[in-house]
């Protein structure tokens, strides 16, 4: 069943399995990514396209730390 792209969000900035922060995020970017591309260019969308921006940033921001703190554990 798919999810709403503030859902998956949620769930991979709350996740505290290491093992499965990467896994989230990545499968929260898919999701995002999507969304956006069905929201389009419409102008009265573009809070929301804001938005989905901004958590994308977000994850892929945290995404190299988490990255880089399981490589130096």
């Amino acid at each position: 069943m798919p999810q709403h792209w503030e859902e998956v969000y949620e769930m991979a900035l709350l996740e505290t399995d290491q093992q499965k922060l990467a896994e989230r995020i990545d499968a929260a970017l898919v999701v995002l990514g999507n969304s956006l591309q069905e929201i389009g260019d419409s102008p009265e969308k573009n809070c929301e396209r804001e938005w989905i921006q901004d958590a994308m940033r977000t994850l892929k921001t945290i995404r190299p730390t988490h990255l880089k703190a399981s490589v130096d554990n």
